[in-house]
């Protein structure tokens, strides 16, 4: 991966400000970003930047395009662990300040929709349709949309991360999956082109997407969800919240699920059947009431995360035959 220069820099700056962007808002250098990310462990950023709107957003990829500067686009940073060192890169944070919520007709969406398998969805009164900007919390989508009477997204109200990085990887809770309510995704292709993507478009599967597998930067979604009532629908979304809390270490720092589920398997079970539930390394533990998630105690460092991540997957292929797939996305290690 190539470093950052000083002079890189610069020339940056002077790219953002002839797209009219006031980058004195945007670039910041050596950004800690362990206050960035759910696990609360990392280093610096090199470079930094929190776009407020889609020609922010725009204008950073280009530029560091046009330089070759590395980039890596986060959004609530429920899913990452930055190494130790940091980042050698340019981190866009599309979160807080990118993160509009807007109900919006059927005819504002960008062509006729779809369901995941390309067939065309009914012109139904009683649905109701959300633009999405990536940064918005997949919990407070849920919530608002539930208090309007849209139903659909229970299984979210509880999931940390944002939209886009939903999108991303095709979250899923409970039986459902962003598939099943998603209909358009805005994104910058790796070649800079803006384009709009239909959701039988996005290649969606377990836990992975065309994004995910292709690249391209997710902006914004468009979300068609039924009506119900409001009450009905708050009611189901606490009983799911309140599954979670009774099984998953919700109250301590961690990425959710550390590994993606294996065929014919739950990755937590094959951890505590490999009796790795409640082991550590420095302050990074198998949690002892989910062996699917690993946590930080207070103390651990990103390279512990790591170590523990490998040391599971190690002893679960050899005491069961089966390999773990990170769902962590490590980020600034050596081997990357």
């Amino acid at each position: 991966m190539k470093r950052i220069s000083d002079t890189d820099i610069p020339v940056m700056r002077s790219l953002l400000a002839e797209e009219g962007v006031h980058e004195q808002m945007l670039l910041r250098e050596n950004v800690d970003l362990r206050l960035q990310t759910t696990m609360r462990v990392g280093g610096p950023a090199r470079l930094f930047a929190e776009p407020e709107n889609e020609d922010q957003a725009v204008a950073l990829l280009r530029a560091a395009k046009s330089l070759g500067v590395p980039y890596i686009v986060i959004g609530n940073g429920s899913n990452i662990v930055v190494a130790d060192s940091g980042a050698e890169a340019l981190i866009i944070r599309l979160a807080d300040r990118f993160s509009e919520i807007t109900e919006v007709k059927r005819r504002d969406l960008p062509s006729e929709p779809s369901d995941k398998d390309g067939n065309p969805i009914p012109d139904e009164p009683e649905r109701i349709c959300y633009r999405v900007q990536a940064g918005a919390l997949l919990s407070s989508v849920a919530v608002r949309a539930a208090k309007a009477g849209g139903a659909g997204m229970e299984f979210a109200g509880g999931i940390p991360g944002s939209i886009g990085g939903a999108v991303y990887m095709n979250a899923g809770a409970y039986g459902s999956e962003m598939s099943d309510i998603l209909v358009f995704a805005r994104s910058v292709d790796p070649d800079g082109t803006l384009r709009d993507y239909r959701v039988d478009e996005m290649e969606l599967g377990y836990r992975s997407s065309r994004f995910s597998r292709k690249g391209g930067v997710l902006l914004s979604v468009y979300l068609l969800l039924g009506r119900d009532k409001p009450e009905a629908i708050l009611a189901r979304m606490s009983e799911l919240n309140g599954k979670r809390a009774s099984c998953q270490p919700l109250n301590m720092p961690s990425c959710g699920s550390a590994f993606k589920r294996p065929p014919g398997h739950y990755a937590g079970a094959l951890i505590e059947q490999s009796g790795l539930k409640g082991f550590s390394i420095g302050g990074a533990q198998v949690s002892t009431k989910h062996a699917g998630f690993i946590v930080n105690t207070g103390n651990a460092t990103a390279e512990d995360i790591r170590q523990l991540s490998a040391h599971i997957i190690g002893t679960v292929l050899e005491k069961t035959g089966v390999m773990l797939e990170p769902e962590i996305c490590f980020i600034g290690f050596d081997k990357e």
